[in-house]
């Protein structure tokens, strides 16, 4: 049903939710799985406003932000590929008890922004990229290049407004998306 899936990760409760449910749907559909991560110069005002005078001030917490998510999308690939394996495994099972012989998998996990394929058949890749406007818009524009079938997203994001049932990053990726969006409470 879906062969393709993006979700939009970063690194709050509701968006690693969306992760987990984007991976049991990837499981059960044997889809590709992309995980992207936007990294918002708007965070850091005095990024945009150092520009000019001082090009390189503050790159560091972005480049700390881009490894911190390097390694939480890695260790996300590895439990991915161990949900692959493991349904895999149980199929292989019920083949054996017919008398059919299973074949052994193996993971070729890559790095962040790469895309990695398994003996299974399924395609991991994470991207991190830098937001050149809004995180929605960039989502949203991802999605489209990439053709996705299916766009999971958290329902708030790291901004707490826990008054909101649903985020603004959210709630404009309902809006503009060119798939269906499942968004995670």
């Amino acid at each position: 049903m879906f062969s393709k899936i993006l979700v939009a990760f970063d690194g709050s409760k509701p968006s690693l939710e969306a992760v987990e449910s984007a991976m049991e749907i990837g499981n059960k559909y044997n889809s590709s799985l992309i995980i992207l991560h936007i990294l918002d110069g708007y965070k850091y005002p005095y990024l945009l406003s150092s520009v000019v005078l001082a090009p390189t001030y503050g790159s560091d917490k972005l480049e700390k932000e881009r490894q911190k998510f390097e390694e939480l999308m890695n260790s996300l690939r590895e439990k991915y590929s161990a949900g692959k394996r493991k349904i895999l495994s149980s199929e292989n099972d019920k083949v054996v008890s017919e008398g059919t012989s299973t074949t052994t998998t193996t993971t070729n996990t890559g790095t962040a922004d790469s895309t990695s394929t398994d003996s299974t058949g399924s395609d991991f890749e994470t991207a991190i990229i830098e937001a050149e406007t809004s995180a929605a818009s960039t989502i949203v524009d991802y999605a489209e290049s990439k053709n996705v079938d299916l766009l999971v997203i958290g329902s708030k994001g790291r901004t707490g407004l826990k008054k909101m049932l649903v985020g603004s990053t959210a709630s404009e990726v309902l809006k503009y998306s060119h798939c269906p969006v499942l968004v995670v409470r």
